[in-house]
């Protein structure tokens, strides 16, 4: 060691460098060792019946190397006071021989830690807890192990268990890899489980098709088909709750009324009665996936995009359960939000979680050409799927069109020069009639030329900044409910 000893470490013993300094006990230079001086030898073989070496300190101590304490902390033997001095020699006394490295160790660090905060000669040396290394003590004479212990060869002496010497052994430490390396791998083999999980909860098979989750799942016994939605702030009451015979009742009634009346404010809130009323009584089978595929159709019908949001966030959950529907269209519908709403991080995670049997429907196929047609820029083939939308693809699609357009008039403002036909444009931007094309320019202040009561064609050098500012309105996409 580089730190400097307050004992010799040369060829004295220990006790030898003592009778040099002086006794403990009287602080005399000229009184004898306190113990025998030995020259220790090179290994020290520790005898078999180790028992009886507790018997006298001397020989603890002739075996041990003398303490180690850094010179940086300014203390020597001199400065000890007499309570310290017994502290350390009835810690040798107390400890077994194979334990003396590891207490000349705590030793070290416990006179060092009380030298540099001052506390040498206020702590009670004599009140103070032996180091741990003392416990360490070899098996008392008539024990089992003590007799054992005497059967056993001085060349291979047999160590008490939990010993520090066990502890850092190397098959210790190679026992306590092997187990840290197995609880590392279970724990990750654990997390990947959970994330490669599927959620797959069975369909609800009970009374009246309910399945009774635990005993808290309410089940409704109000008989009225029509009800306001309220939004819950406390326990639902079972009476005020409709159970699923009288819902499937109330969807019937809808059905008839929005083709009757088309009052969507009355019909959205009834369809948000039903759902609620579905959930808290947990139903989930074939007649929620109804529910919620027509309230999203009708949403779509009348561009509510916020609650059209909120029906196929549950459907999608509903689909990944097993229940039947019409899961293709909706996945189909779900691609085409993403695109309205540039969710790119979506669009993608969607495309890598398609199956090919999903690529082959017809409605995935026409939405999947669709994001091509926007990432390309393609503004033809947009407009081309634009008019042949299958289903209610046409309703969303309704909604990012204007802004396909702004973009599509971009390209022509600078691939068509110096004028270009409103038929022409009309045409390629799929509007109804040239009336809705120049009403679609009159609101970006895209002005018309004309001859006489009849509007040909528009400057397109002119018409360009006017595309190009129109295009901030499509910044921000905000909707109520989205994901």
């Amino acid at each position: 060691m580089s730190n400097m000893s307050i004992f010799d470490s040369g060829d004295k013993s220990w006790s030898g460098h003592v009778a040099q300094e002086g006794s403990w006990r009287t602080g005399s230079t000229d009184r004898l060792p306190a113990y025998t001086s030995v020259q220790p030898p090179k290994k020290a073989k520790i005898p078999a019946a180790a028992s009886n070496i507790s018997k006298t300190a001397a020989s603890k101590i002739q075996k041990t190397k003398p303490i180690q304490i850094s010179k940086s902390k300014g203390t020597s033997e001199r400065d000890w006071p007499e309570s310290l001095k017994d502290f350390v020699e009835r810690s040798f006394k107390q400890c077994s021989p194979r334990a003396v490295p590891f207490l000349e160790k705590q030793l070290q660090q416990i006179i060092a830690s009380a030298t540099s905060n001052k506390k040498l000669y206020t702590i009670d040396w004599n009140t103070r807890p032996l180091p741990k290394a003392c416990s360490m003590t070899v098996n008392p004479p008539g024990s089992k192990a003590a007799h054992a212990a005497k059967k056993t060869p001085a060349s291979a002496p047999v160590l008490p268990k939990n010993t520090f010497e066990d502890f850092d052994s190397v098959e210790r430490k190679e026992r306590r890899l092997r187990r840290f390396q197995q609880e590392a791998e279970a724990e990750a083999a654990k997390k990947r489980a959970s994330e490669n999980a599927t959620l797959k909860i069975s369909p609800t098979h009970h009374i009246n098709d309910v399945h009774d989750w635990d005993a808290d799942t309410i089940v409704g016994t109000c008989s009225r088909l029509e009800k306001s939605y309220l939004r819950l702030t406390s326990a639902p009451d079972p009476s005020q709750v409709r159970p699923l015979p009288v819902l499937r009742q109330t969807l019937e009634l809808l059905k008839r009324k929005w083709i009757r009346e088309s009052n969507y404010a009355y019909i959205c809130d009834q369809f948000k009665s039903m759902r609620q009323d579905l959930t808290v009584q947990r139903i989930t089978n074939n007649f929620t996936v109804e529910v919620y595929e027509l309230h999203a159709r009708i949403a779509l019908e009348t561009n509510d995009l916020g609650e059209y949001n909120q029906c196929q966030t549950q459907l999608k959950q509903l689909y990944s359960m097993g229940l039947s529907g019409h899961s293709m269209e909706f996945l189909a519908y779900r691609i085409l939000y993403f695109l309205y709403t540039r969710n790119k991080a979506d669009i993608i995670a969607a495309l890598a979680a398609m199956t090919p049997e999903e690529r082959q429907d017809p409605a995935v196929q026409h939405a999947l050409s669709v994001r091509k047609a926007v990432a390309t820029g393609d503004y033809h083939s947009f407009f081309k799927l634009y008019i042949a939308a299958p289903n209610m693809a046409g309703y969303l699609m309704d909604n990012f069109a204007d802004r396909e357009r702004c973009l599509a008039l971009q390209k022509m403002c600078k691939a068509f020069r110096p004028k270009l036909k409103l038929a022409t444009i009309a045409s390629e931007l799929a509007f109804e009639d040239i009336e809705a094309c120049v009403k679609f320019l009159t609101n970006l202040n895209i002005a018309t030329t004309s001859e006489g009561e009849h509007l040909e064609a528009i400057d397109m050098k002119t018409a360009y900044p006017h595309a190009v500012a129109a295009m901030q309105k499509y910044n921000v996409v905000d909707i109520k409910g989205q994901i």
